[in-house]
């Protein structure tokens, strides 16, 4: 099923909106985001997730220290792990479920913002 930019902004709340506007910006933002949540059980090194995700490792720590501050990242030295924070985790939930149904539109949607801006 497909559904249009105005379905999805139905179904993405406030919070969800707000966790794309500030802290997943890109593509390979969510890529990270999604994957971090699919393996919540699992630590990640920084360059297992570089290789998995086929990114350069600034890039991949840049993000996971935006994850951090959010509180969706705990990292122990080089070990990175999806951590369900209290602001963010329903969002990432919620996310993710949107996402398995309509990546297309959520990725439309991280295009669609201005930069520091919830997306509608």
């Amino acid at each position: 099923m497909v559904h249009n930019k105005g379905a999805l902004e139905h179904e993405l709340t406030s919070a969800a909106r707000r966790l794309l506007a500030e802290h997943v910006d890109s593509v390979g933002a969510l890529d990270l985001v999604l994957l971090l949540h699919e393996t919540r059980d699992r630590a990640w090194t920084g360059g297992e997730l570089c290789a998995h995700l086929r990114c350069p490792e600034p890039w991949a720590r840049a993000q996971l220290g935006r994850l951090a501050a959010a509180g969706l990242v705990a990292s122990n030295e080089d070990r990175h792990q999806y951590r369900r924070g209290r602001r963010f985790g329903t969002a990432v939930d919620e996310l993710a479920r949107v996402c398995r149904r309509d990546r297309a539109a959520v990725v439309r949607l991280i295009f669609a913002q201005p930069p520091g801006q919830p997306a509608r």
